[in-house]
């Protein structure tokens, strides 16, 4: 992101919207499947879910332009969730920017029927001091959490915390670019960008591995010997799965990540789902790869 259109609109690529589209997909079947547990009506099973919300982190892009196309207009994220059937029970909606909170504040106008809460601040403080809170087991409450930054604003231990409640699902949008762009080429990353960077990632470790020299080797998951990636050929793809793992190590299932590319098929970030759920991540893994068959098809 970073463009705006004519009245501070986000223009966003065809990345994006093939971003969107997932979202709209998995939030459809996690829709219908906390719907039916709520409304079971097995008199043996003794209902565990009172109510379940849809949580977006960096909701001001309500109506982005189509960079394609700059008189077309893609409906944003807050507009699949509330366009979700069955509905959510709650829509909890976070922005840091003034100007984005008003165009999210006309959205209970436009749907009056939907309980819409909306908190401005850094989302970061505002997940972890307003709401996770909330979200307790004992809440018999559940949510989803859409974490879609312009770089990487979201804090490890925001992460963390979600995952913690047991409660909570994220689709996390990691931005590899913004990792790759930190990594200084010749010498090792300055002591404020290993913070930074272990700020984001909960972990700094994996960093000497890419400043190896190339006769260097690292094991594999599988106790293999592989080359050592080198910051000269590091790949999307060995950062979205470095990041995956480290998503692991908090949440019991995770899907593959998949790739957000832009036009000249640079990655820009990778889109994965992280929940207490096996049959979440299946349902992700089956969306995603759909998506990537007929993004092979259409190339």
């Amino acid at each position: 992101m970073g463009q705006f259109g004519r009245e501070g609109e986000d223009i966003i690529g065809q990345w994006s919207e093939e971003k969107l589209d997932l979202l709209a997909k998995y939030l459809k079947a996690y829709s219908d499947i906390m719907s039916n547990q709520k409304t079971s009506n097995n008199p043996t099973r003794k209902p565990w879910l009172r109510a379940y919300y849809y949580i977006d982190a960096f909701a001001g892009s309500v109506r982005p332009i189509a960079k394609e196309d700059e008189e077309r207009y893609v409906e944003g994220s807050p507009l699949r969730a509330l366009q979700t059937q069955p509905q959510f029970d709650g829509y909890w909606f976070i922005d840091v920017s003034p100007q984005r909170i008003e165009r999210v504040e006309r959205l209970r106008e436009e749907f009056p029927g939907c309980v819409i809460e909306i908190h401005q601040g850094n989302c970061n403080e505002v997940l972890r001091n307003n709401i996770t809170p909330r979200l307790t087991r004992a809440s018999m409450q559940r949510a989803f959490v859409f974490l879609d930054p312009y770089g990487l604003q979201v804090d490890w231990e925001t992460v963390r915390e979600l995952a913690n409640t047991r409660t909570c699902d994220i689709f996390v949008n990691f931005s590899v670019m913004g990792v790759t762009r930190l990594l200084p080429r010749n010498q090792n990353p300055e002591p404020k960008v290993m913070e930074q960077l272990n700020k984001v990632m909960g972990s700094t470790e994996w960093i000497t591995q890419i400043y190896q020299t190339p006769t260097e080797y690292q094991l594999d998951l599988f106790g293999n010997q592989e080359p050592s990636p080198s910051r000269e050929a590091i790949q999307a793809e060995w950062l979205a799965s470095l990041y995956t793992e480290q998503l692991r190590s908090l949440f019991p299932h995770v899907s593959r990540p998949v790739l957000m590319r832009n036009s000249t098929n640079s990655a820009l970030y990778a889109l994965c789902l992280a929940s207490h759920n096996r049959t979440a991540v299946s349902i992700t893994n089956d969306i995603f790869n759909r998506h990537e068959q007929l993004r092979q098809l259409g190339s």
